[in-house]
């Protein structure tokens, strides 16, 4: 197994490499050469070695690194079983159109037409000229659901929320509970801030609006110009700076910063190509402040992936992604700093007043979505042979507080998502949120200012994956996630009450031990 271990490493080195060329570069990634003369590498009889030694250990340590080499040699053989139908997927999405008015429109353009539309019924046209072309994705996505629950049993899992489970290392019905306390927390709140939003940025009544006009009620959250294009990175280093943290001078960081690079994709991206040892972070200069939130969010990850001291493969790089999107979401969520966003980015007075309140909500928005969506995937794979699209109905309307529509509720199966994933995001959020107050309370308001902020931070980046979420929780002083650190810095900014209560997720069914042993330098 420790040489099956060192093959995946070097396989996904490879591959890693190949996705940084296309990213960086647009160059062509030709990811299923990659496997040739690797083809029994992931292998069910390699699972279930894994999974002999997993049962026979005693070393929380080793446990922890064979459940993520595990789950990832898993992951490897679904996608392999799979790649006929995700191909064909993946080649039918990257082509699907629709006409409006005469003119041919690209489903990944939906999004982007609807948030720059200024006409509510054209909004609403667009939205409902999409739906036809979104149905013929229907047929592959049954085909991969029905394929996908007979490969998890032939995993040897009892059912396709094991599977999900075991990938996210969480309790999911205990989860599950906690995604309902979220709802019914927020209902109320979510309400009164939407409507507000609503009248504020479209001048209608939140209860007249359709989904087509989401993405334009949150386009609030990009301000137009104060976060000009090329300072997104200044901001960025200087907030590092503080904390006695200079990406740019370690060695084992590169930063592609190049703007003239035609096929570059715009949007920021950190690979960790080898954990520590080789981070990289692609950055085309652009303007706004979505993208500065992005790149705060990918400077989160290369923070933790730069950072850790784990020697071993599989808990530096492997493993459930909750850690290090909880790093993300933290960096990310200094965008909704007012104290941050007026001293990088000078918004102060009104305007940072109406930026924040459209990001709150936006936040507040995601977050529900998260819940009702865990909620939703929980109940489908729970209820078997249940009207999928009533479930869908019910939930939309539950999450939204808005009237599900003929074209919302056929969207049912391009909105389902791959064995929970929800779940990471909805944890992250939360632990963020968590380790934002820590920081504050031990450091002060302008935390990325202290030195010693950085060396705290630092202590747990070193543990790279070797740290589960909960356990993470526990550095902090936590019993577990508590939910109602965020959703009370949301209501404050947002001006409404929301608590929780004093909540946490409940322990995995196979704890592990609650301090990880310290890495040792490799």
């Amino acid at each position: 197994m420790a040489r099956s271990s060192a093959e995946a490493q070097t396989l996904l080195q490879a591959q890693d490499l190949l996705v940084w060329s296309y990213w960086a570069e647009g160059a062509r990634a030709d990811m299923a050469s990659t496997y040739a003369g690797r083809e029994g590498l992931f292998s069910l009889d390699a699972i279930r070695k894994i999974e002999r030694l997993r049962q026979l250990g005693t070393e929380p340590r080793e446990i922890r690194a064979l459940t993520a080499l595990q789950s990832h040699f898993a992951g490897e053989y679904l996608s392999q079983q799979l790649a006929e139908v995700n191909d064909a997927l993946a080649n039918l999405e990257a082509s699907l159109t629709f006409q409006v008015d005469g003119h041919e429109v690209r489903w990944h353009e939906l999004e982007r037409l609807l948030a720059n539309e200024r006409s509510a019924p054209k909004r609403k046209a667009l939205y409902t000229a999409a739906t036809p072309a979104l149905e013929r994705l229907t047929p592959l996505i049954r085909k991969r659901e029905e394929r996908t629950e007979a490969l998890v049993r032939e995993l040897g899992y009892a059912s396709y929320e094991a599977f999900g489970g075991e990938l996210r290392q969480a309790d999911l019905g205990r989860l599950g509970l906690l995604a309902e306390e979220v709802l019914q927390a927020t209902e109320a709140p979510y309400k009164v801030v939407m409507e507000r939003l609503s009248q504020r940025e479209l001048g209608l009544p939140y209860s007249g609006l359709t989904r087509a006009d989401l993405p334009r009620l949150f386009r609030g959250r990009d301000v137009e110009g104060m976060f000009l294009k090329g300072e997104g990175l200044v901001r960025a280093h200087g907030t590092l700076a503080g904390m006695d943290i200079d990406l740019g001078e370690m060695k084992n960081v590169t930063i592609d910063a190049r703007s003239d690079v035609k096929r570059k994709n715009p949007r920021p991206l950190t690979l960790g190509i080898r954990v520590p040892e080789d981070v990289r972070l692609s950055v085309k200069p652009m303007g706004g402040a979505l993208e500065q939130v992005r790149l705060l969010h990918e400077f989160g990850h290369a923070l933790h992936y730069a950072f850790t001291k784990e020697p071993r493969f599989e808990l530096a790089k492997l493993g459930n992604p909750t850690v290090t999107e909880t790093y993300a979401a933290l960096f990310e969520d200094l965008m909704d700093d007012p104290v941050w966003l007026e001293e990088h980015a000078g918004l102060k007075d009104k305007e940072r007043s109406e930026y924040l309140a459209a990001a709150s909500a936006h936040k507040l928005f995601l977050i529900r979505r998260a819940a009702g969506r865990l909620l939703y995937e929980l109940a489908l794979h729970r209820q078997r042979g249940t009207d999928a699209r009533a479930l869908y109905k019910a939930m939309i309307e539950r999450v939204d507080e808005l009237p599900a529509t003929d074209d919302d509720v056929a969207r049912y199966l391009v909105d389902q998502e791959d064995f929970f994933q929800s779940a990471d995001n909805f944890r992250a959020w939360f632990l963020g949120g968590q380790l934002q107050g820590q920081l504050k309370a031990r450091f002060g308001p302008a935390w990325w200012h202290n030195s010693e902020a950085g060396a705290f931070l630092k202590g747990l980046w070193a543990q790279g994956n070797a740290i589960s979420a909960r356990e993470l929780a526990q550095a902090l002083g936590d019993d577990g996630i508590v939910p109602d650190v965020l959703l009370l810095r949301l209501g404050t900014t947002l001006d409404v009450p929301i608590k929780l209560g004093g909540h946490d997720e409940p322990p995995p069914a196979n704890p592990t031990p609650a301090t990880p042993p310290e890495p040792s330098t490799p």
